[in-house]
């Protein structure tokens, strides 16, 4: 199975910004977006791995490698052995982010290169199972296009791909944005939807609103795509996303996983409007 973006490009829909610079959103979106790290949520991933007894780490979209990081800085404070932690990652521009991060901080941490659903063959190959596996910041939703149908059936595939990685009973985390209520905002006026995307919290990407704005340029049951606008620089980005709604995410997870715990946004309360759904599964 082949998956490929379907969607025409979209164009600037904010009058405001329509004078912007189109840029890559890795490059030059992405490292501002991202803006750090809060020690709350490195220690929710650490709180997971000490209760669960798990030892080993595989970050299966590393980025620029800042949650990784930080999460084995958090464990070795709380003097918490893990035996190996290692990241995929299939972006060149990520890979030299995340390489340069890690030497900073004096963390060897083996990156693989490899597309997701070529897993688990990998650049270097891949040597053992991880007790704990884990993609966040929404990445899943990168994989889709054509019908709702294809668009599930992609992304049960690529998570298949990612079971292989796990061991049994071994975990895997995975979340994507709150696309249950980004559709609840289709049909109104834009001016309504930048006012209704406005949150009082950041959940992974703390650049948000403070220092790129996020819209969601267009909305649609298969496709949603968000802008990325940074006004200090004039210059913007864009993503096709192709959405999972919570109710498809437990399918998906259910062919080799158990899902044992939801949240949203690191919280087990169930609002209507968050940023992210987050699920705990376990490996059949």
């Amino acid at each position: 199975m082949s998956f490929i973006n379907t969607l025409p490009y979209i164009s600037n829909p904010i009058e405001e910004f329509s004078g912007y610079k189109y840029v890559s959103w890795e490059k030059d979106i992405y490292p501002k977006f991202k803006g750090g790290t809060k020690l709350k949520e490195l220690q929710f991933f650490a709180e997971i791995l000490k209760k669960l007894n798990l030892r080993s780490i595989l970050d299966l979209g590393v980025g620029g490698g800042l949650d990784l990081a930080g999460i084995l800085q958090v464990l070795k404070k709380d003097k918490y052995q893990i035996n190996s932690a290692e990241a995929n990652e299939v972006d060149d521009e990520f890979i030299r982010q995340a390489k340069f991060l890690f030497k900073n901080k004096k963390i060897d941490i083996p990156i693989h290169k490899a597309n997701w659903i070529d897993l688990p063959n990998a650049d270097p190959e891949y040597t053992h199972l991880f007790d704990f596996a884990f993609l966040t910041g929404n990445s899943l939703t990168y994989i889709g296009g054509g019908t709702r149908d294809y668009t599930k059936k992609a992304q049960q595939s690529v998570v298949s791909k990612f079971a292989k990685l796990i061991k049994k009973n071994g975990y895997l985390f995975i979340d994507s944005r709150n696309y249950d209520y980004i559709r609840s905002l289709m049909n109104l006026h834009k001016e309504d939807v930048f006012e209704k995307f406005t949150f009082d919290h950041t959940v992974y990407y703390h650049g948000f609103q403070q220092k790129i704005l996020l819209f969601p340029a267009y909305i649609s049951e298969t496709v949603v795509v968000l802008h990325y606008y940074d006004k200090s620089r004039k210059i913007w980005s864009k993503l096709d996303l192709y959405p999972i709604y919570q109710k498809d995410m437990l399918d998906i997870l259910s062919v080799d996983f158990e899902v044992e715990n939801i949240y949203h946004d690191f919280k087990k309360d169930n609002p209507k409007k968050s940023l992210f759904i987050q699920y705990l599964a376990k490996r059949k």
